[in-house]
């Protein structure tokens, strides 16, 4: 259900607020030498047994998760990425298919397109994806996730899910250093996917929170040129505008 747009929009300034107030301890915490996530924290991740047992694992494509991007592949992982501000939707790197020397680049944003295969809608819909990894600004006991504001890890979830690309038991893990962690309650709006795992350096948290299913594509806050961009939104809009989802309830057109 959409939340009131007064509701939002004071959520989202309090997300605003709180990104800046975090700012500025990651500046300090940089300047004392204790922030950053290293190869570490990938590690713990590694032993988990939903990592483990993960056949395709996406991983969001920001630097800090470089690590987990090339051991998904060195662990013969299907990894799936977004393409960059999701403008082609999404690519597959196959395990063993990159030589160890070009792992490093592949895995950027840059080496995407080169070294992954860009999948087409029925692609995507044949994924099962089983674990997703990002990073966060914050995360409360309860999972929630402050993110970076642009939104595109939430949107690729919801997409992934739209297109039936993730399975049941699917999980998210937030990689996050201890101090990002917060007592309080987060601000959380009705699109914002929760994580069901921390991963810090010193050790992995499982959240408490009750289960519950993938958030769906919010299109009325959705703008109209963000549709058209983005390929897979596009896919699924079947051409139509947000005006004419707010009239159908947010309903895709059918097939």
């Amino acid at each position: 259900m959409t939340e009131n747009h007064d509701h939002l929009s004071a959520v989202q300034l309090a997300k605003q607020a709180l990104r800046e107030e975090l700012a500025l301890q990651a500046a300090a915490q940089d300047a004392a030498g204790a922030s950053g996530l290293s190869g570490r924290t990938a590690e713990l991740l590694r032993r988990d047994a939903a990592y483990r047992s993960a056949r395709q694992v996406f991983v969001s494509p920001v630097p800090s998760l470089q690590q987990v991007r090339i051991n998904a592949l060195l662990d013969g992982k299907e990894l799936i990425v977004p393409a960059p501000g999701l403008k082609d939707g999404f690519y597959l790197l196959k395990p063993y298919s990159i030589p160890f020397q070009q792992l490093p680049h592949s895995v950027t944003l840059k080496g995407f397109a080169k070294a992954g295969q860009r999948l087409s809608r029925p692609e995507v819909e044949g994924l099962a994806v089983s674990l997703l990894v990002t990073d966060a600004v914050a995360v409360d006991l309860q999972g929630n996730r402050l993110g970076d504001g642009l939104g595109f890890f939430d949107l690729s979830f919801a997409i992934l899910a739209a297109l039936g690309a993730i399975s049941r038991d699917a999980l998210v893990a937030a990689f996050v250093n201890e101090w990002q962690i917060m007592a309080k309650p987060l601000p959380a709006a009705c699109w914002d996917v929760p994580a069901d795992i921390l991963v810090t350096e010193q050790q992995i948290y499982r959240p408490q929170h009750d289960a519950a299913p993938p958030r769906p594509i919010f299109w009325e806050h959705l703008p109209d040129r963000k549709i058209r961009k983005i390929t897979p939104l596009w896919w699924l809009s079947g051409g139509k505008s947000p005006e004419t989802f707010q009239k159908t309830g947010g309903r895709r057109s059918p097939e």
